[in-house]
């Protein structure tokens, strides 16, 4: 996600910034900070612009210039007192924990505060995460401590307690829609486009690709024409032979058929409320041949397939079997 110029440019989640903005006016932010929200909401951009704030040199009305030596730094994730922690593999190990917290036991390098971001938090293994626990209840002075995840109940219920915890929420369509055509230059219609599609990640949104979801989009509505339709088959296993082959693929095949079906659903019942507008004469066109009662059936099918393909389960098969199982089933 591209690097934020101040509190005012963050997307999304008001809350959580102006709560942020307040501590840092009042000088009392917490030394331990639990980022808490699903994936692409900015929790990464918002800590590193938190650094930025506390160690800005030559701050502008109190926002970071963006501009002075630790400024450029905290953006390229160079500067020496601003510490991003990832998982190693699969996990964060203690060794990164150890050597992370003997960095900030000593006072800042260069910087006022030394920040430590650890990014996937909740996979600290039960060793890191006590090794951390031992940091927190004896905090060293001038460092701050955040913790970003997904999955905040994963972590020690002592960690947490020992933190304040600020929950992201998913990023309004709208301002997903607004942030990519006038802050990225993206077309109209593809910035609606990747905002619907995107769950209220603007990190999803801004990895849009969108003449290869257009294409995919295209096999999709004609798989959930069939399905509605009671079609052929052949023609819908041909349609699933094409991206059964490749797990994320058929994920995102499958994810971009639920879309499809939700507009639909809409499109018999609140035409207002369908997402993807610039298809919006197919969707109309599919919810008046198909009953309101196939619809739901449809949706969910595909939510039941969508569980079952996140299991060791042969793709196409479990595609086929869905779709026959709909194109059979009697309403």
């Amino acid at each position: 996600m591209a690097s934020l110029s101040d509190f005012n440019s963050f997307v999304g989640n008001r809350r959580v910034v102006e709560i942020l903005r307040r501590a840092l006016d009042q000088e009392r932010l917490p030394h331990a900070l639990i980022f808490a929200g699903p994936p692409g909401v900015g929790k990464r951009a918002l800590a590193l612009l938190l650094a930025r704030h506390l160690n800005c040199l030559r701050p502008i009305n109190g926002e970071a210039c963006n501009a002075c030596s630790s400024c450029r730094k905290i953006i390229a994730e160079t500067h020496p007192d601003v510490r991003i922690v990832e998982p190693d593999g699969a996990y964060i190990k203690i060794d990164q924990v150890r050597a992370l917290i003997g960095e900030i036991a000593f006072q800042p390098f260069e910087a006022r505060y030394r920040v430590a971001i650890l990014d996937g938090a909740d996979q600290m293994r039960q060793e890191a995460a006590n090794c951390l626990l031992k940091t927190l209840e004896e905090p060293p002075s001038r460092s701050i401590l955040i913790l970003l995840t997904a999955k905040p109940y994963l972590l020690l219920a002592t960690i947490r307690s020992r933190s304040r915890m600020l929950q992201f929420g998913p990023i309004a369509e709208d301002l997903i829609e607004e942030f990519l055509v006038s802050g990225q230059g993206c077309a109209p219609e593809d910035a609606r486009l990747a905002a619907v599609l995107s769950n209220g990640s603007l990190g999803t949104a801004l990895a849009f690709d969108a003449a290869r979801n257009r294409q995919m989009r295209q096999q999709a509505l004609r798989f959930v024409s069939l399905l509605l339709r009671r079609g052929s088959f052949a023609h819908a296993s041909a349609l699933v032979a094409s991206v059964a082959k490749d797990k994320e693929l058929s994920l995102e095949w499958v994810e971009m058929t639920a879309t499809l079906l939700e507009d639909v659903y809409y499109a018999q019942i609140a035409p207002g409320r369908i997402g993807q507008r610039d298809i919006a004469a197919e969707l109309n066109d599919l919810a008046q041949s198909a009953s309101h009662a196939s619809v739901v059936a449809a949706i969910d099918a595909v939510k039941n397939l969508k569980a079952a393909l996140q299991q060791n389960v042969n793709r196409q098969l479990a595609l086929e079997a869905m779709f026959l199982a709909e194109t059979f089933r009697s309403e």
